[in-house]
C-alpha cells in the first residue's frame, strides 16, 4: 500500500511506529465495516485494550457531535470504544455499542459515538447494528485507509476523503493519530508542491473531521484533554481553517494504567500529535477512491501522481 511518505518523503521531525497508525500504541485495534445497504457509507472503530480509559476531548468547531463528552468532560474516562459513522448513523451506532458492550440492564455504558456528515455520497440512515458487529469483528492492528467504514463516503479537499491514520515517538512514547476526514476546500491544500484551482462545479465549503489520539505515556485526564486538541492544528497545517459549519472535534486516550505525567515533558507529546495528524491527512487522500455522489457525479481523483519526494 502505498503512503503519502512514500511519494513525497516524511512529514515533521519525529520518527514514526513501526506501521505509522495508531495501533502502533500498544493494544489498540481498529475495525472498519462498510453498510451492506450497498450505500456509501460505514462504521469504523478504535478499540482501547482496557475498559474505562482515561480520556480527554477538545474542539476547534463544534457543529458536530461526539456522544458522551459531557461525561468525558467530568469524569475523564471512556467506557466504551471510539466508534465513528455518518451523521445520521449515530444513534444506531450508538445502540449497537450499548449491545456490544453485553452486561445486565445495570452495567450503564454511554458509548463514544463521532460522526461527519457524509449525505453528499450515501445514506447512512441505511447502517443497521449488523455493520456495528462487522466493524467490531474486523477490529485488528493494520489500518486500512481512505473511502473504508465510516470513511466510505467522505470528501477530503474536494476529493474521496475519509480514513488517515499516522504515529510518531518520542521520548520513550508513541502517539498515534486516527482522522476521520470530511473538510477542505481544494483552493486551500498547499502541500507536496501542490497547487489546485477551486472544485467545478464548487463544493460545499463546510466539512468536519473526528480525530482519535491515542498514546502509552501515562496522562492525567486534565493532560489529555489539552493531548486532544493537538491533532486537530494539525488539520490546519494540512489546509483546514475550521469552516462556520463544520465540526473538528479530538478525543484522546491513554492506554497507561498508572498516571502522573510532569508537565514539562507534554510538549513533545503534543507536537507528535500535531505531526501524526497533518500525516494522517495525506495517508488518507492517497488511498480514497472515487465514488459517486447521489447526485450521480463522480469525484475528482486525488493526482497521487503529481506528488513527488522533496517537492
Amino acid at each position: 500500500m502505498t503512503r503519502w511518505r512514500d511519494l513525497a518523503g516524511p512529514v515533521g521531525l519525529f520518527p514514526t511506529g513501526a506501521r505509522n497508525a495508531i495501533t502502533d500504541v500498544p493494544g489498540v485495534l481498529v475495525g472498519h465495516a462498510q453498510a451492506a445497504s450497498g450505500e456509501a457509507t460505514g462504521v469504523s472503530v478504535v478499540v482501547p485494550p482496557r475498559l474505562p480509559a482515561r480520556a480527554g476531548v477538545n474542539t476547534v468547531n463544534g457543529v458536530g457531535e461526539l456522544t458522551k463528552k459531557l461525561e468525558i468532560d467530568e469524569w475523564g474516562i471512556i467506557q466504551s470504544p471510539v466508534w465513528l459513522c455518518g451523521t445520521h448513523a449515530v444513534g444506531t451506532v450508538y445502540h449497537g455499542a450499548v449491545l456490544a458492550a453485553g452486561g445486565d440492564p445495570d452495567n450503564t455504558v454511554i458509548p463514544v459515538v463521532g460522526e461527519c456528515d457524509d449525505s453528499d455520497m450515501g445514506d447512512s440512515r441505511t447502517v443497521t447494528v449488523d455493520d456495528v458487529n462487522a466493524a467490531l469483528a474486523n477490529v485488528g492492528e493494520e489500518v486500512a485507509e481512505g473511502t473504508v467504514g465510516s470513511g466510505t463516503g467522505m470528501t477530503c479537499f474536494d476529493f474521496p476523503g475519509g480514513i488517515g491514520t499516522a504515529s510518531r515517538t518520542v521520548a520513550g512514547h508513541t502517539v498515534g493519530v486516527l482522522l476521520m476526514c470530511n473538510f477542505g476546500d481544494r483552493e486551500r491544500f498547499t502541500s507536496g508542491g501542490l497547487r489546485f484551482e477551486s472544485a467545478e462545479p464548487p463544493e460545499p465549503p463546510e466539512g468536519s473531521c473526528i480525530a482519535v489520539c491515542a498514546t502509552d505515556a501515562p496522562l492525567e485526564a486534565q493532560q489529555l484533554r489539552r493531548l486532544a486538541l493537538r491533532p486537530l492544528l494539525g488539520l490546519a497545517r494540512a489546509g483546514s481553517y475550521a469552516s462556520n459549519g463544520s465540526g473538528e472535534i479530538g478525543v484522546a486516550f491513554t492506554v497507561a494504567e498508572g498516571e502522573g505525567f510532569p508537565l514539562d515533558r507534554l510538549s513533545p507529546l503534543f507536537a507528535a500529535a500535531y505531526e501524526a495528524a497533518e500525516e494522517a491527512v495525506y495517508n488518507c487522500l492517497v488511498a480514497g477512491r472515487p465514488g459517486r455522489r447521489r447526485n450521480g457525479r463522480m469525484q475528482d481523483e486525488f493526482p497521487v501522481h503529481l506528488v513527488r519526494r522533496g517537492a
